[in-house]
Order: structure tokens, then sequence, then C-alpha cells
């Protein structure tokens, strides 16, 4: 024991001897680490949760090259009476023709797939007309007439003819093609205009441009024309969640900082210890920022949130320290012997508490996944620095500063409250124990239930008020229901497009299958009719004179070209294949695409319901099965990236469970105590998520890391408990003060983001608020009543 005496005494002899320095040290790497940590941006893409070379980001990446341009962004113009739809719509064509990266307007109106002439093979009087007109001039050729005027007429009636047909069948291309480009609601008060870029959404550097870029040209588009303009889908959705993260992150680490500081000066009633516990708070969130800067640059999805979960830690240790030394330093008198006294009675469990707090974070490595690497990692660097600030940094600047710790009249009251808490929690332990245990046994049986059922469909990282949103509301109340974010899904060409088509619509999740054939039975009719009134006019023109006519003319175009393909195709679907080749690149490529040595015409997907709600992509991909595979882009992404999450994230459950366990068994030299540590943080959690179904709130990839961090942040309590239980039970008042405090300034911490506007941190934050009420409550308040109880019990037995 005089060992240990020795070692604290002269801990807090180094503390006193050396704080100027310490004071000096710290200011220079706060310096410049605090400069690094303005650098520091958050990255919102979901794909940085895998590994970059991962077959599924890969895969993803693959599917992009092939729907090179199905990224839409959509803007919206909502007209007055005075505008002119074409006029607005050719301004802003010609304004974003400017724009390097720009790929293409999303033609709306589906007849542009035809301008070359498919709708229009049903114009039957011209082409009945020009079938006789060839025929006869066909058999005059062939009659080797050398000079007939009868020849001459016939053949002017023929180029007549063929510049009729011409000028029909290419009806797309000479009409006004700005009208192509955009739709009008039905109501004529909102036009919308898709347009497509050579990079996807995915790139966030690239939205980070894009965006501001394409908003100033709509600003432009108001000002010249008076009206009011918006922008939505895909990359501004991306835009704004990355955006809102990075804003978010900001204002709750402030928040977070102020609101910790109010509640330590309303719990210790000092203004001036309260000051350096907020530049203690300051030094270690800049120093903890400029360390994640230097070590990975950026914060991505999962980690944006670790500055709350560190401070509401990190600051737990500063209230330990000042909940001590204040009456230590009361009781003593001598600063430094006060000192030693703190560091003799709280030093061994805090650190026990960080290490088994950060061997909860590391577990996560055993997912595999590089974003919750990064969480693991950033967490236990965040916690060892507050740790080290709190423990040692702030006692420097209270000795160096000569601050007077006094216990105010209205710490003092608090005090007392706390000295009253055990004698009232025992005498009222009956009472506590009928109201609480029925209620939390219901609330974790629902709260079981919720975790089982894994949500895949988070709520977004935007606010529900952001532009995209209002825009995107807009639209649909004008509209009804449009979108632009149908599923693309592949066929092989050598399969029945009918079959396809029925087994899919047979799954119960899909509304409609839309294909290529289908828009142009749609805009062409009955093929087979067509196709006899076309075989006729098809041989007549293939006739090898009338072609190098046609072509000494430069009228063999890909409109005879049609017409030559629907004489020849057997069907639909054939006739489907053989017009793919007229089609330029460009277009070719939105029905048609080759991979792996495999021709797949592009089948377009209707969900019944939206896939990013109420766990639509789990429902729809599930119900999919094998047939999921064929389906491209981010859905299906995002469908494996939360299934992958959900089958590893027991790992490191288990893993911190054993651990946490483990640590607390050897510390406290027995199996009984952390066994009712860990079962009572499991019903706090399970506690929790029932009574978030309650209210609306699923378990996410992001809230089922309230398990291991209330693990991490429960066992502290539970340490500090059993350590003064057994050891100095007239200090057990003062250390449910420190419990009550650390977890209210946690609790604080973590709804500081209930400022946020992205709805998946206000869920987290909820989530962790709630875990950690009942972590107080099994710690401070179930704690005293179990043993009341079990007195009790054996008393009767007796």
């Amino acid at each position: 024991m005089r060992e240990k005496k020795d070692f604290f005494l002269e801990l807090a002899n180094f503390i006193t001897r050396n704080a100027y320095y310490i004071i000096a040290v710290v200011l220079v790497f706060t310096i410049i680490l605090g400069f690094f940590s303005t650098k520091l941006k958050v990255n919102s893409d979901l794909l940085k949760i895998l590994p970059q070379d991962s077959e599924i980001v890969v895969e993803l990446l693959e599917e992009q090259a092939f729907l090179e341009g199905s990224d839409v962004m959509v803007a919206a113009f909502f007209l007055n009476d005075n505008a002119q739809p074409s006029q607005i719509a050719e301004t802003f064509h010609d304004l974003i023709q400017n724009e390097p990266t720009f790929l293409s307007f999303v033609q709306t109106d589906l007849s542009f797939l035809f301008s070359y002439g498919i709708i229009n093979l049903s114009q039957t009087d011209l082409i009945y007309t020009m079938y006789e007109d060839l025929q006869s001039f066909s058999g005059l050729l062939n009659g080797n007439f050398t000079y007939d005027f009868e020849l001459f007429e016939k053949m002017d009636s023929f180029l007549e003819d063929i510049y009729g047909l011409e000028n029909i069948l290419q009806t797309g291309e000479n009409t006004d093609l700005i009208s192509t480009y955009y739709t009008l609601s039905p109501d004529g008060e909102v036009m919308i205009m898709g347009l497509t870029f050579n990079k996807p959404s995915s790139d966030l550097d690239y939205v980070n441009y894009i965006v501001p870029k394409v908003d100033s040209i709509l600003t432009e588009i108001e000002k010249t024309f008076n009206i009011k303009t918006g922008l939505t889908n895909s990359y501004v959705t991306e835009y704004e969640s990355n955006r809102t993260v990075m804003e978010d992150f900001r204002l709750t680490t402030t928040l977070s900082i102020i609101f910790i500081t109010i509640l330590f000066a309303f719990a210790f009633g000092n203004f001036t210890s309260s000051i350096i516990v907020l530049l203690g708070l300051i030094v270690s969130t800049l120093l903890t920022m400029g360390l994640i800067t230097l070590t990975f640059g950026e914060l991505n999805i999962v980690t944006s949130f670790v500055m709350a979960i560190t401070l509401g830690l990190g600051i737990a240790y500063g209230i330990h320290v000042m909940t001590r030394f204040s009456k230590e330093i009361e009781d003593i008198g001598d600063f430094t012997t006060a000192l030693a006294s703190t560091y003799k009675g709280i030093l061994f469990p805090l650190f026990f508490g960080m290490i088994t707090t950060v061997i909860v974070f590391l577990t996560l490595f055993f997912m595999g996944l590089p974003a919750f690497n990064e969480l693991a990692i950033v967490s236990s660097l965040g916690l060892l620095v507050f740790f080290c600030i709190m423990i040692f940094f702030v006692p420097t600047l209270i000795y160096a500063l000569k601050v007077n710790i006094k216990i105010s009249p209205f710490t003092a009251k608090i005090d007392n409250t706390f000295k009253k808490f055990p004698h009232f929690i025992s005498k009222n332990s009956k009472m506590i124990f009928i109201i609480v245990v029925p209620a939390v046994s219901i609330f974790s049986v629902v709260g079981l239930i919720n975790y089982t059922n894994f949500s895949y469909t988070p709520p977004g990282l935007i606010s529900s008020n952001s532009e995209s949103v209002k825009v995107g509301e807009q639209i649909l109340k004008h509209f009804g229901n449009i979108s632009f974010d149908t599923l693309q899904y592949l066929m092989r060409v050598d399969e029945d497009i009918e079959t396809v088509k029925k087994e899919l619509l047979d799954t119960g999740v899909v509304e409609s299958v839309n294909s290529l054939p289908d828009i142009i039975q749609e805009n062409l009719g009955e093929f087979s009719k067509i196709k006899t009134q076309l075989e006729g006019l098809s041989q007549v023109i293939n006739n090898p004179i009338i072609i190098s006519i046609l072509k000494k003319y430069n009228l063999y175009s890909d409109s005879l070209k049609l017409i030559d393909a629907a004489a020849r195709s057997s069907d639909l679907y054939h006739f489907t294949l053989n017009i793919m080749d007229i089609f330029p690149e460009d277009l070719r490529g939105n029905f048609l695409i080759e991979k792996d040595g495999q021709k797949y015409l592009l089948l377009e997907v209707t969900p019944k319901f939206s896939l990013w709600s109420n766990n639509g992509i789990k429902i729809f991909f599930d119900a999919l099965g094998e047939k999921g595979e064929n389906i491209l882009g981010l859905p299906k992404a995002t469908y494996k990236i939360m299934e992958m999450i959900r089958q590893r994230f027991y790992i490191p459950l288990f893993l911190s469970f054993i651990s946490i366990w483990g640590i607390t068994a050897i510390v406290r030299k027995n199996v009984v105590q952390p066994s009712e540590a860990m079962f009572s943080l499991i019903i706090s959690v399970l506690a929790t998520f029932g009574v978030s179904y309650l209210i609306g709130i699923r378990a996410t990839f992001v809230t089922v890391l309230t398990f291991p961090l209330i693990f991490g942040i429960g066992i502290d309590g539970f340490l500090h408990i059993y350590h003064t239980f057994s050891n100095n039970k007239t200090n057990f008042w003062n250390i449910l003060k420190s419990i009550t405090f650390s977890l209210s300034t946690t609790t604080l911490s973590f709804l500081s983001f209930q400022f946020s506007r992205g709805e998946l941190l206000k869920e987290f934050s909820l989530t962790m608020s709630m875990s950690l009420g009942f972590t107080w409550l099994f710690t401070a308040v179930m704690f005293i009543v179990n043993r009341e109880m079990l007195k009790k019990f054996w008393k009767r037995k007796k």
C-alpha cells in the first residue's frame, strides 16, 4: 500500500513542479494540431463503409460505367402566367452547354427515341403510294426503256415520295428538339428537365462542384424570367447530405462543449474551474481532430459523430477528477496532497474504464469494414487524448492559475441531495423494483424484436425541410406519380422477354416492367400489320438499281434501313434487336449493353413502393431473390452493404461482451460483479430499442452501435461503484454524484445531435441518450435496489 501511495504522491509532485512546462508543451501541440483540425472534412459516401476493392464497389462502378449518365439531376421551374416553357428551356439549354462535364438532357418525351422514323412507320397512305410508284419505276427499269418520258415521270414521282418519306420519318429531328427536353405538369404550373453528366453522383468532389454550378445558372434563369427554380434527385441529395453532415459535425461539437460546460458549472458552482474544464475540452477536441486529419484526412458516415462520443466520454474523466479533488482539497487543504489522494481513489478505476472502452472500439476491427475500422481508431485516439488532458492537464491548469476550488452553497445543496439519495432508494426499493422490472422486461422484449428486424433503410442524412426534399414534394404534388429512379434490369437477349416480365411481376414487389419493345408497340401499334405493309416496299428498296439511285441522291438513310429491318424481323422483339445497329452508340447504350461477352437488353423495373423507407430495400430484394443480381445500381449495393453489416456486427458485439466481462472479472477478482454489470447494460440497450420501436425508430447500421458504446461507457460507472462500495462506503454518495453528472454530460453531448438537420444523427442521438438514461437507472438506482431486495430476501430466509 505504501508503494502505491508514494507513486501517487510522486505523480502529484511531478504535476506541480512541472506545471508550466506541461502547459507550454500542450499549447504548442494544440496550435499545431489545431491548424490541421481546420482541414478536416466529412465524406458522407455510403460506399466508404467498404474496402474500395471489394466486390460490391467494383461491381457498382462497372454498372455505373455501363449506365453512363444514369444519374439524373432534376431541375424544376415553377412557372407564372407570363412564362413561356420553351423559351425558358432553350435559355437553360444554351447556358448548360457551357459546362464541359454536361452530358445530355433526359428527353422526357419518349418519341425522341424514334426520331429515326420508328413511330412514323405507320404512315400507310404514303407507303402504299410509294410502293406502287416504286413497282412501276422498277418495272420500267427492268423493261430496258432507254428513253421514255414515263420513266422520268415515275422517277420524279419516286424521288418526291422518298423526300416525303424522309420528311415524315425524320419528323423527330426536324421539329423543335427543345420540346423533348422538358415536361410540363398537367396543371401547367411546373416544368422539369433532367440533366446527366459524365461523372457519377458518387464522386463527391464532383458533386460539390457541379451542384453550385447548376444552381448559379438557375439563379440567372430566375432573374431573367422572374420565376422560382429548384434542384432535386441524386446529385443534389448527395451534395446536401455531405454538406449537412459537415455542418452538423461542427455544430454538434460546438454545442456539446457549451452544454457540458454549463452542466459542469451547474454541478460545481465554480465559474473559474468551469472555464478551466472548458479549456480542457477545447484542447482535447483540437488535438483529437488534428490527429484524425493527419491519420485519415476526413471522417466517414460512421465516424462523423465521433466527437460526440469522445466529448461525452472524455468529460466523464474530468468530472470524476473534479468531484473527488474538490472534496479532498476541502478536507486536506494542501494542493499536492489532495491531488495525490484524488489519484489514489480514481486513477486506476478511470484507467481500466478507459481501457475497456478502447477495447470495445477495437473489436470493430473484426467486422473487416474500413469505416468501422476508422471509428475504432479515431475513438480510441480521442479517448486517450481526453483521458490525458482531463487527468493531468486540467489539474496542472488549476495549480498554475492558483484557482481556489471552493464548494458553493448551491453545490453543497446538491451534495446533500446525493447524500440522502441512497437512503431514499433503500427505503423505496420494493416499490421501485415492482415498477422498474416489469416495465424494463416488456421494453426489452420489444427491443429484441426491433433489433432482429434490422432495417436496411436508415433515415437520410438530410433534413425533411431541405431544398431537394421540398422540390421533390412539389414535383409529386403537381405531376402525381413521376420518377426518374426506376431500376434497370439486365435480361439476356436469348431469354424470352414475356417470361422474364411475368416472373418479375409475380414477385409481388414490382409494379411494372417496361422495355424498348413495349415503347415501340405503344407508339407504333400492332407490329404484324406494319410488317405486312413494309415487306413489299423493302423488296423494292433493296433493288440494286434503286439502291444506287438512292445513294446518288444521298437518300439511302437510316430511316430506309428501318423499313428493311421491320420487313425482315419475325416479331417485335427481333425488330427491336435489329434496329440497335442503326441507333448511335450513345442511344444504343440506353437499351442494350454487352457484359462478359454476353448481350443484355435493359428493362425498366418500377417497384410497388419506395425502396428508401420502411425497409423497402430489404423487402424488395428479398422478394426478388437471385433475380436481384440482375438489378443495376446503388439500391442493390446498399442492400448488400446493409446485409454485410448485419451479418458481421455480431462479431464485435460478442467480442466486446467477452472482453469487458473478462477485464472486469480480473480487476474485481470475481465473476458475479461483471455478470451483473453486463446483464444490466444489455437490458439497458434492449429496453432502449423497445422504447425506440414504439416511437418509430428502427434498428439501423448506426443505432446498433449503441450496444458496444453502452458496454464501454456503462462499465466505467459499475467499476467506480464496485470499487467505492467495497473500499469506502462513506464516499458512496460522492461516486453516485460523479456517475450521475458524467452520464448526464455524455447524454447532453449526444443530445446536441437533436440540433442537427440529419434525421439519421437525430435517431442515433435519441437512442444513445435513452440508453444512457437506462444505464444510470441500473448503475445508480437498481444497484442499491438489488442489494436491498437481496438483503430482505436472505433476512426472510433466515
